[in-house]
């Protein structure tokens, strides 16, 4: 399991248009220990940034590193749903009981606003059914058109 240092994790909340530049996509594959690393992982996973519908992508992480092949994401409803995302956790729990590998998670969606309220939502059913199913998660970022940010609820609970 990853064990992260959360320093400056919320540093970043607001959303001024994105002017820092892209990593170079080589850099998804380097290992990391800090949540802004985490976040530099996904912004050179990302590239340009927009989006035209919420989505969840979901990394596995092995060994503070990306694993390396697919990156799943599933299509968002517009309102947080719990059942959707207990089962999602249910079905990821299959792959993390060896206690070898962490989970990632990436919301992204249109929109050049800040963190929203249905940000927030799901980013604590996400945690919530981490802590409860027993899967190991890192922090959790979201990205919109202009800027990628963590977010800033804590989940060493459901590491």
């Amino acid at each position: 399991m990853t064990r992260m240092n959360h320093d400056n994790a919320s540093d970043r909340i607001s959303d001024a248009p994105d002017s820092e530049p892209i990593p170079d996509i080589k850099t998804a594959k380097l290992p990391f220990d800090s949540t802004e690393a985490l976040r530099q992982r996904w912004r050179a996973l990302m590239g340009p940034l927009g989006f035209s519908e919420p989505c969840l992508w979901i990394a596995f992480i092995d060994d503070a590193r990306l694993v390396p092949g697919a990156l799943p994401r599933m299509t968002l409803p517009t309102v947080p749903d719990a059942h959707l995302i207990d089962t999602l956790i249910t079905q990821l729990r299959t792959v993390t009981d060896d206690g070898h590998l962490s989970l990632a998670f990436l919301l992204t969606r249109p929109g050049r606003d800040g963190i929203t309220a249905r940000d927030l939502g799901w980013c604590r059913l996400l945690v919530s059914a981490a802590q409860r199913f027993g899967v190991p998660i890192l922090p959790i970022h979201r990205a919109n058109d202009v800027a990628l940010l963590t977010i800033p609820i804590p989940v060493e609970r459901a590491a």
